[in-house]
């Protein structure tokens, strides 16, 4: 798993073959030192001033996705061999995040203006995952809906893979699947059939495969709250950018106290859990504050 705690910032420029000149910033992280994150921001940068200078503009891969997220490090989690078994970050929009080295999660998310927080009329979405694993049928417009068809998806996967136990949670805007029988490689083989065949976000997989790790949102996005999104970004670059960054914690979590993050819908196949998964899946489960009941942000 590859979760920097050393992070710099380069802020740099370079002139275009016309003539124009393009500021840019270029963060980096290390989990050696400060200064060798400082010597990789240093290198990136020269290479994206090469770029410019030559015409060729920036690479999609600096997108997300390309690199492991640059978050400040809030706990870490040791597996038994003395390792890095998971990591509590927070995001760039200030929401808590798991990172594990081991233990998959896929989330699914629908189009909006589709939500299943209450799931189609008549047809809550615990009863549909039934329904479909026990060969019935669902009600839908010919169109099916996002939360019939990532059933379908994953009971056909889960006929394939009998020895697979999932967990499924229900999301503000999606739906979240925790494997819990046994433990995963982020970039291995089976991880990437296993999200390609859920329809799992293709960032999300390219993420996993840069960080080493899989990512599960902790707390509520903080527009879903009423809050706006932190008003200075990791690295801090000054005291008070810090002292602005805690100022703004304490009222995100009076604000996101009244919200869950997710909903345990059903588990599904084997009932096997692994043994490295198993508090990992406590941790998760306290922290989004499954079956408080509370409304979903």
């Amino acid at each position: 798993m590859f979760i920097p705690r050393f992070w710099s910032k380069i802020d740099s420029s370079a002139q275009t073959p016309d003539g124009g000149t393009v500021l840019f910033s270029c963060r980096r992280g290390s989990e050696v030192s400060q200064e060798d994150a400082l010597a990789q921001a240093q290198q990136a940068a020269a290479k994206i001033a090469e770029r410019i200078r030559a015409g060729e503009g920036f690479p999609d891969k600096y997108g997300y996705g390309a690199r492991p997220m640059c978050e400040e490090v809030l706990r870490e989690i040791p597996d038994e061999r003395g390792g890095l078994a998971a990591a509590i970050t927070r995001n760039a929009y200030g929401s808590l995040v798991l990172n594990t080295a081991r233990v998959m999660f896929i989330d699914v998310d629908f189009e909006p203006p589709w939500s299943p927080r209450t799931g189609p009329p008549g047809e809550p979405l615990g009863c549909l995952f039934g329904w479909l694993f026990g060969g019935g049928s669902s009600k839908s417009s010919p169109k099916e809906k996002p939360d019939v068809v990532a059933a379908r998806r994953l009971g056909e996967w889960l006929s394939l893979h009998p020895d697979w136990g999932v967990r499924v949670y229900r999301t503000h805007a999606g739906l979240r699947y925790l494997v819990a029988h046994a433990l995963f490689e982020p970039a291995g083989p089976q991880s990437e059939e296993a999200m390609a065949a859920l329809d799992c976000d293709a960032q999300y997989r390219r993420l996993c495969r840069a960080q080493k790790s899989f990512r599960a949102r902790l707390s509520p996005k903080p527009w879903r709250c009423g809050v706006r999104p932190p008003p200075v970004r990791f690295p801090w670059e000054t005291q008070q950018a810090q002292s602005a960054m805690r100022a703004w914690e304490a009222k995100y979590n009076a604000a996101a106290a009244p919200y869950a993050t997710c909903e345990l819908v059903s588990v599904l196949g084997s009932s096997r859990v692994d043994a490295t998964v198993a508090p990992l899946v406590q941790l998760h489960d306290a922290e989004t504050r499954v079956g408080s009941g509370l409304p979903l942000a």
